[in-house]
């Protein structure tokens, strides 16, 4: 199984509610490519959003995201950042944040980085899940944290300045459904 993501600006943008409709909407489709919706971050202010799917492989995620409309360059296979049972859960996210590399970046490199619980620590931050993608020019990473500003500090303290860093509100489908 193939875990795929997809970075997208939301214009005009939505409010939560409005996650249940798409969700329907994309249900059928999924279904056809076998694609399983896992998770979503959606900026509070409704203006972006990054969804994390899995499926059979990433082409099977693309056809489905193709046939809803989705933009493909913002659709990305790539790997999970602290995805063990230890990790805080993914209901703990508050804010996101969106790296980009001009030179394509190791994922255990990256994830060293973004794992250096005792720098994040300090600044009182803690990293919830990464994902970034295959070819190693894409990260976004979903922290537990105070805010924008504390989470903009820690990252200065590593090195890992962000393109974009914003609140966000997470879901799932057990959440949608409830």
């Amino acid at each position: 199984m193939s875990d795929v993501f997809y970075l997208r600006p939301v214009d005009p943008p939505i409010a939560p509610a409005d996650l249940e409709a798409m969700s329907r909407h994309a249900g059928s489709c999924f279904d056809l490519h076998r694609v399983d919706w896992l998770q979503s971050f959606l900026a509070a202010d409704g203006r972006r959003m990054l969804c994390w799917y899995r499926a059979p492989d990433a082409e099977s995620a693309r056809l489905a995201l193709r046939q809803l409309g989705s933009d493909m360059n913002a659709v990305w296979p790539g790997t999970i950042i602290g995805d063990d049972e230890s990790g805080p859960p993914l209901s703990d996210a508050g804010v996101l944040a969106e790296f980009y590399f001009d030179e394509p970046q190791g994922a255990e490199a990256v994830a060293a980085r973004v794992a250096d619980t005792a720098m994040f620590g300090r600044h009182g931050v803690t990293l919830v899940r990464g994902f970034v993608s295959t070819c190693g020019t894409r990260l976004a990473c979903v922290f537990r944290t105070q805010g924008e500003a504390q989470l903009r500090s820690a990252l200065e303290a590593v090195g890992l300045p962000a393109q974009a860093i914003w609140a966000c509100i997470p879901f799932s489908p057990e959440v949608i459904a409830a």
